[in-house]
């Protein structure tokens, strides 16, 4: 665990169907070693992006606005042994025996249709619905203010309510084909990538693509769950990653091409969402964290 972990056990909040809810937020990158568990696991990512990789060769990139199934006792870890920065709500079940899920809103064969829901949607990323965003964020809210809180019982009820609810609406997103960014996400993206090593205003932004300031973020973030300037400041380490690899120009030189102010800064930004140096990275350190220059993918052996 790191210091923006908060863990909540499910025999702490008479859930048995729960092993755990976890509310996770990282501003720099932090490891996440290799692990399993007994039950399936739901990653919720509500802002940020991240790839997660499997024993069995398959690798999945997590953007905001998506979540991750992981089924029982896969053994995996954050891509390179590293979580990019982001904000992630995990839910651990045991989904074995009817008897686990005393306390919760489902019955016997709810919990047969879940589980054959979870099942089908294993490593895959699929989005968020507005209902979906709005749960997990008071999901998160609430296992955060879960320890230490003067009244455990009815905080206690809250939880339990709020993992049924999540479970039910997230079960809606797993049997809906997952949707394409809508044309104005790709104008945008594509308007960044051209001023990729130019200083670069929102206000620019807004007017190139048609939109109020407000309602330009508010749909950037719901289809790449990024701002639009934290995407473009992870464009700009791809490219410098490019760079580091393929020519021999100084740290500074890449930083001021890729639209750094400073070398300085650069490494800063850098190490914040890879876990390493450009100096290292250029010596053979693995990046971690997924492309942002394209949609999120799976990739590696097919298990289906």
């Amino acid at each position: 665990m790191n210091d923006n972990s908060v863990y909540v056990f499910g025999n702490e909040i008479e859930l048995p169907m729960l092993i755990h809810v976890s509310r996770v937020r990282s501003h720099l990158a932090s490891r996440v070693t290799w692990h399993s568990h007994q039950g399936f696991e739901l990653l919720f990512l509500l802002e940020g992006a991240t790839a997660y990789e499997f024993a069995r060769d398959v690798a999945v990139e997590l953007r905001g606005g998506h979540f991750l199934v992981v089924p029982p006792s896969l053994v995996h870890r954050g891509l390179h042994n590293v979580r990019s920065p982001s904000t992630i709500c995990g839910l651990a079940l045991k989904a074995s025996r009817p008897s686990s899920w005393k306390n919760s809103t489902f019955t016997a064969s709810d919990m047969v249709s879940l589980r054959s829901a979870l099942e089908k949607a294993s490593l895959k990323a699929h989005p968020f619905n507005p209902a979906l965003r709005w749960l997990v964020r008071r999901l998160i809210e609430e296992t955060g203010n879960y320890p230490g809180n003067p009244r455990p019982a009815e905080a206690a009820i809250v939880l339990r309510a709020l993992i049924c609810a999540v479970l039910v609406e997230a079960m809606r997103q797993m049997l809906v084909p997952p949707t394409e960014p809508k044309e104005f996400v790709a104008a945008a993206i594509a308007f960044l990538k051209r001023k990729l090593a130019e200083p670069v205003s929102m206000d620019e932004l807004v007017r190139h693509v048609g939109f109020s300031r407000a309602r330009m973020f508010d749909l950037f973030k719901m289809q790449t769950g990024l701002t639009p300037n934290d995407y473009l400041q992870r464009l700009r380490v791809e490219k410098a990653q490019e760079q580091l690899r393929h020519t021999s120009r100084s740290v500074t030189e890449i930083a001021l091409a890729t639209g750094f102010s400073s070398g300085q800064y650069f490494s800063t930004v850098f190490a914040r969402y890879t876990g390493v140096s450009p100096t290292d990275f250029r010596n053979g350190a693995k990046p971690t964290g997924p492309s942002i220059s394209r949609a999120p993918a799976r990739t590696g052996a097919q298990t289906e």
